[in-house]
């Protein structure tokens, strides 16, 4: 996979579906991972879920992000 921020050489097709990126760790490395994402402008924070325990475990906790190949912050 390539992440590429900059202006794109070819069209996106249509048929493609959202991408979709899991956090899995501490709360506070969710939030860490978040914020940076945010800082590379991967991502706005507001995209992401609420990070959620993960069940079965005491301290995994999980955010989900959905977007399409295109999106990138203005």
């Amino acid at each position: 996979m390539v992440i590429n921020f900059g202006n794109s050489d070819r069209a996106i097709d249509p048929e493609f579906k959202p991408l979709q990126f899991y956090l899995v760790g501490t709360r506070e490395e969710v939030h860490a991972t978040i914020n940076q994402l945010h800082v590379l402008r991967f991502s706005d924070r507001i995209r992401w879920g609420v990070p959620v325990p993960v069940p079965g475990s005491d301290w995994q906790y999980v955010s989900i992000m959905q977007r399409d190949r295109a999106s990138q912050l203005d």
